[in-house]
């Protein structure tokens, strides 16, 4: 499904705010591109996978709001309630982008998180489902008394697992088993919108942090999202992240689109150079169809990976006088799959017949 129009802010690090700025264009045709130091602002309508794709990029979100900095003042509780007007002004618009998260990201991430970190539970809990519907089918067929009833429903209430199923990600598990009443679509929505378990992460610098702690602008950010929106507060296993950073630049409010950063490659095996620095060395190089291209002094091979990924119709040469990093290369050579694009020997720069 399609992303929809939508405002997004990617982080970067120093110096890199311009080739972000280039890729989000070149990649995603991206519109309403402006950057500021560590960040990267702009809208699209690109899929999901699409938006993984960045590689100069850090940390991908959704955009909720982009303000001014704040004004330092001497009052604190002035400053705190500036800070809740950032979350309690325009509750529609927080409900809409909020909406297009859920679209995009929501339920399949927490059911690939699930699987990913404690698939045991899952499997435990889908025998416990099917151990409870074959106790209510012979139920229904045996016709027991009422009595006989609230006994079943009790056994069942003491085999729900803690854990929300994948259907009702979006919703808190009932404490009572019996079915909630019927209501319209919207009604419906709604609910599900005022379900939202979430934490706030707080970043701030400059003069609001000599006024205000991040904790204490993390909690004035929680209570207002509560008031307004009926969610509820979990720190350790949240459906929504609320990103709030402040600083005499801005003030930006996000929802972050991806568990782990953009910049962590799953095909590097040894981390060297930065992989979005690697890609932007890469970049410059203008590297085209059927081009040879040395990496004299290659170490772990991070910018030949990221230059054979990007532009795999050219030629990889890497070379190394150490030992180690060279074996640290071909691990991760072998890792990308890129044994047959890059070529490794051990040479020093020093040496004319290299």
């Amino acid at each position: 499904m399609a992303a929809g129009p939508g405002r997004y802010f990617c982080t970067a690090g120093r110096g890199l705010e311009p080739f972000l700025a280039r890729e989000v264009q070149a990649r995603l045709g991206a519109t309403e591109v402006d950057f500021v130091s560590g960040k990267v602002f702009f809208s699209t309508e690109a899929e999901p996978a699409e938006l993984r794709k960045l590689k100069s990029g850090e940390r991908l979100f959704l955009l909720l709001k982009k303000h001014p900095p704040l004004a330092p003042s001497r009052d604190k509780g002035k400053i705190l309630h500036e800070i809740k007007g950032l979350v309690v002004e325009e509750p529609k618009y927080w409900l809409d982008v909020i909406s297009i998260w859920r679209n995009l990201y929501g339920c399949k991430a927490k059911k690939d998180n699930v699987s990913q970190e404690n698939p045991s539970p899952l499997k435990r809990k889908s025998e416990e489902e099917t151990n409870i519907a074959t106790k209510r089918q012979k139920t229904e067929q045996a016709r027991v008394t009422v009595s006989g009833k609230c006994q079943v429903e009790n056994g069942e209430r003491c085999m729900v697992p803690e854990r929300k199923s994948d259907h009702d990600c979006w919703t808190e598990s009932n404490t009572s088993l019996q079915d909630p009443p019927k209501s319209s679509e919207g009604e419906q929505t709604a609910n599900e919108q005022l379900s939202f378990s979430f934490r706030v992460s707080c970043r701030c610098s400059g003069a609001i942090a000599k006024k205000l702690t991040s904790q204490e602008i993390g909690r004035a950010v929680g209570v207002a999202l509560m008031k307004q929106f009926g969610w509820r507060a979990d720190l350790r296993d949240p459906d929504l992240e609320i990103f709030v950073h402040l600083n005499d630049i801005h003030s930006v409010v996000g929802i972050p689109l991806l568990r782990l950063p953009l910049a962590n490659r799953e095909y590097i095996k040894t981390a060297g150079l930065r992989s979005t620095i690697a890609w932007a060395m890469a970049s410059v190089a203008e590297i085209s169809a059927g081009a040879f291209v040395l990496d004299p002094m290659c170490g772990l091979g991070t910018i030949l990976l990221e230059a054979a990924k990007e532009w795999p119709e050219a030629c990889y040469w890497g070379a190394d006088i150490s030992d180690s990093q060279l074996e640290g290369a071909d691990v991760n050579i072998r890792t990308a799959g890129l044994m047959d694009k890059i070529e490794l020997l051990r040479a020093s720069v020093k040496d004319s017949q290299m």
